[in-house]
Order: C-alpha cells, then sequence, then structure tokens
C-alpha cells in the first residue's frame, strides 16, 4: 500500500497543486481546468466560503467580504476580517489548502493523506509553524516543509542532463522574495546560501503604480472607499503586466460617474520602482557573497514566481550582472513541480527515490548575553539538520534563575534581532562562582527550532520547542520594530557620523561569520565607551580610525 502523498506551491497570490506519478512530475488542474489557483477567499451571499478563481471575482465588488495576500500575515497574531468574522493568515491558508486536495482527489480519483507544502525560505520559526497548523486545519497531514528556491532547485534538476552545475534561483511572487545558490552534483541538490525578503513582492509593484495614481490624480487612500481603491488596483496590476510589452500604458479607473486616468511610462515605472529594486539588489548580493561568487552567467539564473515575469526586474537583473538575464522555464510552475518531485522522494517512487536534497538555515539563530549583545549559536548558511551547542555562565553570583531569550537575525544588539521566545531555567544558587550552563540549538529540516540547556553542576535538563505562540508581532509591531532599528540614544557628543558608523557597523556584521563577527562586535563596543568618554578635540580622530576599521573589514568581504 502507497498512500498519496501531493505537492503544494502555498503562494501569496496562486496556488498550485502536483504529484509524482508513473515516473514524472504531473501538475493537477482544478474545476476550471487550470493550473493556478488564486490564493483568494471570500463568503458568498449565504456567508459560505469560496476559494480561488470565483471568489478572486468578488474583490472588487465585495471587497468587505473577501480576502487576499493573506500569507504575509502567517505567523503573527494579525486578525483579518472576512464579512463579520476574523480569520487568522493560517486559517485562510487552510480553505486555500482544502481546495487544492480536493481539485486533487476529484481528479486523481483517490484520498489524498499527507502533503508537501513549500514556504518562503525567509520563513521564520512562527511561520513555518503556522503552515503546518494550516495543513492540520484542512485535514491533512505536513510532515515535510520545503523552501521554495529549493523546490524550485529539484525542479531544474529533474530537467536538466548535464551532472555538474550551479544555478542563481531567483524567487520572486506576489509577495515575498528568495535568492539561492545551488550547486548541482551527482545525485545532490546542495543548497550553498539563501538570502531574501519576506516582505518584497509583485503586489509592491502594484502598489506603486496605484500610489502614483493616486498622486496625479490628487486623491488619497484616507479620501476614497474601499471599493475605489480595489477597482485603482486591479487596474495597476494591469498596467503593470501591460508594460511588459509596451513603451506606454494608460489607466482608467471609474468612480461614481467620474472618470479618473494615468498615462504611464516604463520609464517612470522604473523610476517609481527604485527602492523596490534596491532591496532585491540588497538580497542578491548577499547571496552571492555568502557562497562566495565574485562572477555568475546570466546562463546560470533560474527566474520563478509571478513577479520575475517583469520586464522590470529581467532588466534590473541583467543591469546588475551586466548579462542580459531571461526566463528559461514557467516561473509559476517550478515551485510546484519540485514540491510534486519531493513527493515522489519522500514516497520513495522509481528514479527518484535516492535523490538527495541538502538544505541549509537561512538566517542565524542565537541567544542574548549581558549588554544586549547577540550571540550566535546556529550562524546562517548552515546545513540542515544541524545541531550546535556554546557554553554560557551566569551573569550574577547567587543567581536563582537564568532566561534564555531566543533571537533570529544578524544584528549586533539582541534586541535589534526578530524575538522567537525564552525559556526560563532555574540554577543552584552559588555565591562563590558562577553556575555554567550550556545552551543546544537543534534546528531540522522544517525549520522548527528545538532549545536544549544543560546546567553544569547538576547535568539537569530543560527543552522548550520554540512554536506559534511566542511570537507576538503584529503588523504594527513589526513597522514598530523597522523604526526602532534606526532610532538611537542621541546625547551631545553622539553626531550623525557616529550614527552613521555604528549603522555601518551593523551592516558589516549582518555579512560577516564566525570569529571576525566577534571581534567587530569587541570593537563596536570599545568604540562605542571610548566616545562617550572623549572630548569633543579627540572625537574625529575616534571616527576616522574605526571607520578605517569597517572599510578594511568591507574589502574583505
Amino acid at each position: 500500500y502507497k498512500k498519496m502523498i501531493v505537492g503544494i506551491d502555498l503562494g501569496t497570490t496562486n496556488s498550485l497543486v502536483g504529484v509524482y506519478q508513473d515516473g514524472q512530475v504531473k501538475l493537477l488542474p482544478n474545476a476550471f481546468g487550470e493550473y493556478l489557483t488564486p490564493s483568494v477567499v471570500a463568503l458568498d451571499d449565504n456567508d459560505e466560503i469560496i476559494v480561488g478563481k470565483i471568489a478572486k471575482e468578488r474583490l472588487v465588488t465585495h471587497p468587505d467580504r473577501t480576502l487576499s495576500q493573506f500569507k504575509r500575515f502567517m505567523g503573527t497574531k494579525h486578525e483579518l476580517v472576512l464579512g463579520n468574522r476574523t480569520y487568522k493568515a493560517e486559517e485562510l491558508s487552510s480553505f486555500v489548502i482544502r481546495k487544492l486536495v480536493d481539485d486533487a482527489e476529484s481528479f486523481l480519483g483517490e484520498k489524498v493523506e499527507e502533503v508537501i507544502v513549500s514556504v518562503p525560505a525567509y520563513f521564520n520559526d512562527a511561520q513555518r509553524y503556522a503552515t503546518k497548523l494550516a495543513g492540520q486545519f484542512a485535514g491533512v497531514k505536513i510532515e515535510r516543509i520545503i523552501n521554495e528556491p529549493s523546490a524550485a532547485a529539484l525542479a531544474k534538476k529533474s530537467m536538466s542532463n548535464q551532472e555538474d552545475q550551479s544555478f542563481v534561483v531567483v524567487d520572486f511572487g506576489g509577495g515575498t522574495l528568495d535568492i539561492s545558490v545551488v550547486e548541482l552534483f551527482d545525485n545532490v541538490v546542495e543548497i550553498v546560501s539563501i538570502a531574501g525578503d519576506n516582505r518584497l513582492g509583485g503586489e509592491d509593484f502594484t502598489a506603486a503604480i496605484a500610489e502614483e495614481f493616486l498622486t496625479s490624480n490628487h486623491l488619497s487612500r484616507k479620501s476614497i472607499s474601499r471599493e475605489f481603491y480595489s477597482k485603482i488596483l486591479v487596474q495597476a496590476e494591469k498596467a503593470k503586466l501591460n508594460l511588459n510589452i509596451n513603451e506606454e500604458v494608460q489607466m482608467l479607473v471609474m468612480d461614481q460617474e467620474k472618470e479618473y486616468s494615468l498615462d504611464l511610462t516604463y520609464q517612470r515605472f522604473y523610476e517609481l520602482c527604485q527602492p523596490l529594486l534596491a532591496r532585491l539588489k540588497s538580497v542578491l548580493d548577499r547571496a552571492l557573497r555568502d557562497a562566495r561568487y565574485s562572477y555568475v552567467s546570466s546562463e546560470n539564473f533560474v527566474l520563478v514566481g509571478g513577479t520575475s515575469k517583469l520586464r522590470l526586474v529581467q532588466d534590473f537583473l541583467s543591469y546588475c550582472i551586466d548579462q542580459a538575464v531571461q526566463l528559461t522555464d514557467d516561473p509559476d510552475k517550478m515551485i510546484a513541480k519540485g514540491c510534486a518531485l519531493l513527493a515522489g522522494i519522500k514516497g520513495r517512487q522509481g528514479e527518484v527515490r535516492d535523490l538527495l536534497l541538502s538544505d541549509i538555515c537561512p538566517f542565524t539563530l542565537g541567544t542574548s548575553v549581558v549588554g544586549d549583545r547577540f550571540s550566535p549559536i546556529i550562524e546562517r548558511n548552515s546545513p540542515l539538520p544541524t545541531s550546535k551547542k556554546e557554553h554560557y555562565y551566569t551573569a550574577e553570583l547567587g543567581q536563582s534563575q537564568v532566561r534564555v531569550e531566543v533571537y533570529q537575525g544578524e544584528m549586533m544588539k539582541a534586541s535589534q534581532n526578530l524575538f522567537l521566545g525564552e525559556l526560563e531555567v532555574p540554577v543552584p544558587v552559588n555565591h562563590e562562582v558562577n553556575e555554567g550552563l550550556t545552551i543546544r540549538f537543534t534546528y531540522d529540516l522544517n525549520g522548527i527550532l528545538d532549545v536544549e540547556v544543560t546546567i553544569d553542576s547538576t547535568q539537569e535538563v530543560f527543552n522548550h520547542v520554540i512554536l506559534q505562540e511566542s511570537i507576538t508581532l503584529t503588523e504594527e509591531e513589526i513597522k514598530e520594530k523597522q523604526a526602532e532599528l534606526t532610532r538611537y540614544k542621541i546625547n551631545a557628543q553622539e553626531t550623525e557620523v557616529y550614527r552613521f558608523l555604528i549603522e555601518k557597523a551593523n551592516r558589516v556584521y549582518s555579512m560577516l561569520l564566525g570569529r571576525r563577527r566577534d571581534e567587530l562586535m569587541a570593537e563596536t563596543r570599545r568604540f562605542e565607551e571610548e566616545v562617550k568618554q572623549a572630548s569633543m578635540y579627540h572625537l574625529p580622530k575616534l571616527y576616522q580610525s574605526f571607520s578605517n576599521y569597517l572599510e578594511f573589514l568591507e574589502r574583505g568581504l
């Protein structure tokens, strides 16, 4: 008996389902005979849930009874209002999963028992757990989660005859961006580095056009109805796609018998999206730097996700590497094909049973130590599954307990990283020496983190799996967090130069790994202390010296 396992690409904008059958990947159509099912949930006039293409039609007509793009809220406590009910993103996602499973079952004529789901590589612990929860709500088992760029790499491997190759997978969807460097050899697909931005996607390009439309018509979001704004978004999306083939497009939107318009050129679109493209470039740079790639050919680029179909994105990537980057395969279907392939591997089917996918941890995981310092335990790009430990001591004599705080991120100060959760551990009261403890982080293939603390003197062990309820970030709190990063306590001697150097030190720190990271942290703390004590006369010298040190580190990257 072989249980039926399907692979699902659960996307921000569209979702797909596939299966590995008779030695090949098959994508499964929905009731419309289409492979792409819009990730949209609505309430119909009888208060029944509808999902997909029909629900998408109601986005403009019933915006208060229709929801899309909820994947961005996965793993947060943010509640979305649908009619007179509220839902979390994982509940809405479960409706999409259920719809895809129903479509798969009616097409295959058998029951689906297990699902493999893809997530953005940069999804954190809470977002991954929320994805598994969505499967539970949908009544199917999700044992395995795969990073989207890894799924795309698997699909590429199955389509390629070459033994040894390397790829830069640019996975640019409706709501998220992931860039991975992947190496293929023998039967192994190895992810070398991952960088991403899970708050950047095609919807942001659409929103940039919508904003331009409002500005040019002297309107604002606050002054118009939700229905009117929904109409603007629909036309902005059309304009975005039309600019793939035209140098200029006209947007027309009717509201209450009045017509509003915008003439938009490709050049103006490029200008509007500069801040978004700058974020794309910083992600690309980090992925290549972490993989130690100084040169990459356009032939090595694999573009996946709907946003990578934009001429704007291809032109910008071509500009970044000074070569023409183009689409080679269908970017909408690559991730789903990879998920289906992994379903075949998990079911140990035929020729794919020996294919190995080696994945990595996309971000650094660590704890906080005295002085709000971040102490990394698992460095980003560590192969998965991984288990690492570090040794620590209590901060003071006579302590009766230790709070182990868990953070994810690349910033020097613990509080500037994403707080994942904490574990309160009792320690024997010792007034003579500081008690020692070992903290072990174990991170599995699904990206679920287990924290284990062992007390040296008693060998007592305390465990904690960091799960969804430990994340309390709402959308507002995320914005507050981002604002906090740029806010420093300003005292009389902290000039703009000082603030710039601290910002730069943080940026350089986020690029370094291991011992060099610790050295920079120590140097930065020394610099901060010296600035506090220095006279106005000595400050320029201190600034210059620290600036030279950062320049030196940056040259070595």
